[in-house]
C-alpha cells in the first residue's frame, strides 16, 4: 500500500505559518500594554515620591516656589498618568482583538490536525484490512497448493 499523504497537507502548513504569525503580533501587543504598565508603575512611585519629599519639606517649613514646583510636578505626571491609562485601554483593547484572531486561527489549525488525524486513521484501517486481505489470500493460495499436491 501507498504511504500515506494527508491531502491538505499544505493548507495546514499555511494555517500553522498564520498562527505563528498571528501569535508573534499577540506578543508584540502584550510587549507594549506591559511596557505601558511599568511605565505608569514608574510613575505612580515617582508621584508618591513627589508627594512624600513635599509633605517631609513642608514640616520643615518651605517656599513658595518649592511647593509651587511640587505641584506643578505633581500635576505633569497626573497628565501623564491620564494619557498613559488610555493609551492603557486602548492597549488592552489591541490585545484582546489579537487575542480574539489568534483564537480563530488556532481553531483552523485545530479543525485541519483533526481531519488529518481521521485521514490517517482510515489509511491505517484500510492499510490493516489491506493486509488482512493479503494474509486471506496467501493462506488460501497455499491450502489451493496444499490440496493440488494432495491430489497429484
Amino acid at each position: 500500500m501507498k504511504k500515506f499523504h494527508f491531502t491538505l497537507s499544505r493548507m495546514l502548513d499555511y494555517q500553522n505559518q498564520i498562527l505563528e504569525g498571528e501569535k508573534n503580533a499577540l506578543a508584540i501587543v502584550q510587549h507594549k500594554r506591559n511596557v505601558i504598565e511599568e511605565h505608569i508603575d514608574n510613575l505612580s512611585r515617582s508621584f508618591q515620591d513627589i508627594s512624600a519629599q513635599m509633605a517631609h519639606e513642608q514640616q520643615k517649613g518651605i517656599a513658595a516656589f518649592r511647593l509651587i514646583a511640587f505641584d506643578a510636578q505633581r500635576n505633569n505626571i497626573r497628565e501623564q498618568l491620564k494619557q498613559l491609562r488610555f493609551d492603557l485601554k486602548r492597549a488592552e483593547a489591541a490585545v484582546q482583538k489579537q487575542m480574539d484572531v489568534v483564537v480563530e486561527a488556532s481553531k483552523e489549525v485545530t479543525k485541519l490536525e483533526k481531519l488529518h488525524d481521521r485521514q490517517l486513521e482510515d489509511y491505517r484501517k484500510a492499510a490493516a484490512k489491506a493486509e488482512e486481505e493479503l494474509i486471506e489470500e496467501f493462506v488460501s493460495s497455499k491450502r489451493v497448493r496444499e490440496s493440488l499436491s494432495e491430489c497429484i
